[in-house]
């Protein structure tokens, strides 16, 4: 018998675009317009509690901006064309997107390292994508180090910072980005989500649970 592969309910429905992201509309609405416009900033910064789609975010920002199709409206990458960065990103599996997670690289050699890494033009992708999560995370040293960088980047490298916490965070820094407040997602939209998920999956869930 074939081994039957359990997948946790928050990855298997985590919102694959920016129509499945709930409770943010405000939000969603000012970053499709601007990637339709291509009037794209050098830096976006994420912040707010954990749990309100930052990194989900910044995900869908990074297939928006790289896929060939119009993501926005839907359209992805078929699976099969050369050089699909939809399904890779999505994955993690894509070498121009990287993630890192600001508690683990605290260090400025370990800054200075990446943005060098960075430098050079993507492989497969349009944009370079560097998403830090738990950005607060980072050193005075490492926050200095990229602050020239995040003013004059290449033209095919772009930032998306996610964090919990902004005040740990340089004005410096914040002024040179994009910045957007996810807020606490509301219980009728949460219920309404999980009433979905709930159906498919044959859930028996009571109401007032």
């Amino acid at each position: 018998m074939g081994k039957i592969i359990q997948k946790v309910l928050a990855l298997k429905y985590r919102p694959a675009s920016f129509k499945e992201l709930i409770g943010q509309d405000i939000m969603v609405e000012t970053i499709t317009n601007s990637i339709k416009l291509k009037n794209l900033p050098n830096a976006w910064m994420l912040s707010g509690i954990r749990g309100v789609g930052k990194t989900t975010t910044a995900r869908l920002i990074a297939q928006a901006i790289n896929c060939k199709k119009d993501f926005i409206q839907g359209e992805k990458c078929n699976s099969e064309e050369k050089y699909c960065s939809c399904k890779e990103i999505n994955e993690f599996k894509n070498l121009d997107v990287i993630e890192i997670d600001g508690a683990q690289h605290t260090g400025v050699d370990s800054t200075k390292e990446l943005i060098a890494s960075c430098l050079y033009a993507p492989t497969t992708t349009k944009y370079k994508v560097i998403i830090a999560d738990e950005f607060q995370m980072l050193s005075k040293s490492s926050f200095a180090a990229l602050l020239k960088t995040l003013e004059e980047p290449p033209p095919h490298l772009k930032f998306i910072f996610c964090t919990t916490e902004m005040k740990k965070i340089p004005v410096t820094i914040i002024s040179r980005c994009q910045r957007f407040d996810l807020h606490r997602v509301p219980i009728r939209d949460l219920v309404k989500n999980l009433k979905k998920i709930s159906k498919i999956e044959n859930g028996k869930i009571s109401e007032e649970a």
